[in-house]
């Protein structure tokens, strides 16, 4: 081989490793703010338990013989700001109660949450080869079913001191619409699989998932990096911005190589929305821009949150009350008719989709409590499009009429309707005059109608 052909060779793998390197995903020099969460659980052991042999049901615990409360990582979560707000799962943060039965030795055991809190483990020299330590609590902010989201503060250190003055490294977040096909991801979390050190694989962004079968699924962001239970509610990083949320990986019974499965960090925008507009707390901003993308299929495409507090005007404390956002061009008469009608349509589809599924009709009206002739009607009913009203075909065809919340015990609520419209806001409360008031939504992603102040009956 000539010495050209060598030299030619030689530059050829220096650009080739220098462009392998432009194209990989640089890891940050800090770690800390990929954090592995837990629960605090009481185990509690039962002898004896009651059971009741034909459903399984546990009727009595039995004689309570050991309880203890032990520490139990659950997920990952990604500190997300200065002021210690942590990004994860709504799966990872919700725990439910765990019952184990043992035939055997006739012993129960009972796992719950100690706690409304979450653990939080941290590296603290920031050495990722290293097992992140216990170091700080953290409390709920706001957690979104829908997405699948929650956000939590770090609030104290494990000894319960307070820190809320303390500030944290955090992630900048990106935008999850803007990746290439085929660019680098990278997952950082806790999956099981890895043990007790932080986990960094890298894979390709596959685009966005797209199913008419599943519409609830639409958006995910796909990766073939290695993802697995534990990963749940940490990061997925894109040029060093947290661009969404690992929550899910294909099922062991599908065939093919695994994928995984990323919520875009837009679909934050909710919990991000409470924490910004109910505790007055500085969040990431989410550029109008992103939602706007042609591959959002979140509501929030379309949509604006409206938030506010009702409160009484006697005790100026925050109530309960039911909260209604619809068009300005229907009275609540006709919306409340509308609602009436929706929910026997959504019942009449609901059983019949549980009968279509397997589900026999006894199961049916001991789920529902309804008459078991009743479900045999219904089963057997067939509604034709000429049968339902205009605004009822319209609704269920996607046409927007009203949302509708009931405002929580601090009379916080959050409703989603569509930006840029003229809309009238209803507000009631049995014993108390309700309120009727015209909104003009704005254009971005959240508004707040401050408080609305509710007048006792006399």
């Amino acid at each position: 081989m000539k010495a050209t052909d060598k030299t030619i060779i030689l530059i050829w793998l220096v650009l080739f490793n220098a462009f392998v390197f432009l194209h990989a995903e640089e890891i940050p020099s800090d770690v800390t703010q990929f954090v592995r969460l837990g629960h605090l659980i009481k185990v509690s052991v039962f002898r004896n338990p009651v059971v009741d042999v034909n459903t399984k049901s546990i009727l009595s615990s039995g004689q309570l013989i050991r309880e203890e409360i032990v520490q139990m990582p659950v997920g990952s979560g990604t500190i997300v700001s200065a002021d210690g707000l942590i990004l994860t799962n709504n799966h990872v943060y919700h725990m439910e109660d765990n019952i184990q039965y043992d035939e055997t030795t006739k012993t129960l055991i009972l796992a719950q949450p100690a706690s409304r809190s979450m653990l939080v483990y941290v590296l603290r020299d920031n050495d990722p080869l290293k097992v992140p330590e216990f170091h700080y609590i953290a409390d709920p902010v706001s957690v979104d079913e829908q997405h699948d989201t929650a956000l939590l503060r770090i609030v104290a250190d494990k000894e319960g001191n307070s820190l809320m003055d303390q500030s944290f490294t955090f992630v900048e977040i990106g935008n999850p619409f803007s990746i290439k096909l085929n660019e680098v991801l990278t997952i950082f979390g806790y999956p099981s699989k890895g043990g007790d050190t932080i986990t960094i694989t890298e894979g390709k962004f596959l685009g966005y998932y797209r199913d008419q079968r599943f519409p609830g699924l639409d958006g995910f962001i796909k990766t073939n990096a290695a993802m697995a239970p534990g990963n749940s509610g940490g990061a997925a990083i894109n040029k060093k911005s947290l661009v969404g949320i690992p929550t899910a990986v294909t099922p062991p019974t599908l065939a093919g190589s695994d994928l995984g499965y990323i919520h875009p960090i837009t679909w934050a925008a909710k919990v991000m929305t409470v924490a910004k507009h109910k505790y007055s707390l500085e969040t990431p901003a989410i550029p109008l821009t992103w939602l706007q993308s042609d591959h959002n299929t979140d509501e929030t495409h379309d949509s604006i949150y409206v938030t506010g507090r009702i409160v009484s005007a006697q005790s100026q404390k925050g109530v309960s009350a039911n909260v209604i956002i619809a068009r300005e061009d229907r009275t609540l008469a006709q919306i409340e008719n509308l609602h009436l009608e929706l929910q026997v349509i959504n019942t009449l589809f609901m059983i019949q989709r549980l009968h279509s599924a397997g589900l026999s009709p006894e199961n049916i009206a001991q789920q529902f409590q309804i008459p078991l002739d009743e479900v045999h009607s219904i089963i057997a009913t067939k509604i034709s499009k000429d049968e339902l009203s205009p605004d009822t075909q319209a609704s269920l065809e996607g046409e927007f009429f009203y949302q509708f919340e009931l405002s929580d015990d601090n009379g916080f609520f959050i409703l989603s309707v569509p930006r840029g419209k003229r809309v009238k806001l209803y507000v009631i409360r049995s014993g108390f005059y309700p309120i009727e008031k015209n909104l003009s939504l704005k254009t971005g992603i959240s508004q707040s109608t401050g408080i609305i102040t509710l007048f006792q009956k006399q």
